[in-house]
Formats: structure tokens, C-alpha cells, sequence
């Protein structure tokens, strides 16, 4: 037999202000990650396309600019997952939890445990 389906209020824990703190964090974290991540990607682009003497220009070694630029986009990707793990841990998590302890304490029974819910039984 299912669960017994209870109705939650989404609108009222839309409104909690930890779940908008946890919304706004995660909102501005992936702009200014998407900006800095999309925006170096296309000028590294723009610049081959534009300028390719410019990127085949070496540095040290046989290193040109163009390789250089393309591993430093690849390392800015795991820098910037590492970043996301980071805060999803240390500021995000326990956000989520205060948002979910919020969200039983307004409801009786607690939707959001983990612990199994009582099963209806038919005869």
C-alpha cells in the first residue's frame, strides 16, 4: 500500500527566510561562477579567432599562449567545482537543514523525515 499522501504548503516554506538565504546564495554563486567561467571561455575563443599570432605566441619553452589559456580554462573548471562542493558543505548544507527543520516544526508529522512514514492498511 502507498504512503498516505500529505498536502505541504510550498508557498509557506517558499517564504521561510532561510530557504530564500539558501536560494539567493546558490542564484548569485552560479552567476558569478557562469560569468567568470562562460566569459574567459568566449574571450579565449574570440581571441583565437581574432588574433591567432596573439594565442600562438610562445611564452616559455614551446608553450604558446593558446595552450596555456586552454589548461587554465580546463583548471578554472575544477576550481570552480571544488568552489560549488565547498560552499555546498559548509554553508548550503546546513542551510538545507535549517530550511527542512523549519518546514517539519510548521507541520505536524514531519513530510520531510527521513523515518518511514505509517502505511495505510486496508482489510
Amino acid at each position: 500500500m502507498a504512503a498516505q499522501e500529505r498536502d505541504v504548503d510550498w508557498d509557506a516554506i517558499e517564504r521561510l527566510p532561510s530557504f530564500q538565504e539558501l536560494v539567493r546564495g546558490r542564484r548569485r554563486f552560479a552567476w558569478i561562477a557562469g560569468t567568470i567561467g562562460i566569459g574567459l571561455g568566449v574571450l579565449y575563443v574570440v581571441l583565437a579567432g581574432v588574433d591567432p599570432d596573439l594565442m600562438g605566441t610562445h611564452i616559455f619553452g614551446s608553450m604558446s599562449l593558446g595552450f596555456v589559456g586552454g589548461v587554465g580554462l580546463i583548471v578554472l573548471t575544477w576550481i570552480i567545482t571544488a568552489l560549488y562542493m565547498w560552499r555546498s558543505n559548509r554553508v548550503w548544507g546546513p542551510l538545507e537543514e535549517r530550511v527542512r527543520a523549519e518546514a517539519e516544526a510548521g507541520e505536524p508529522g514531519g513530510r520531510f523525515s527521513r523515518a518511514e512514514q505509517p502505511q495505510e492498511v486496508s482489510s
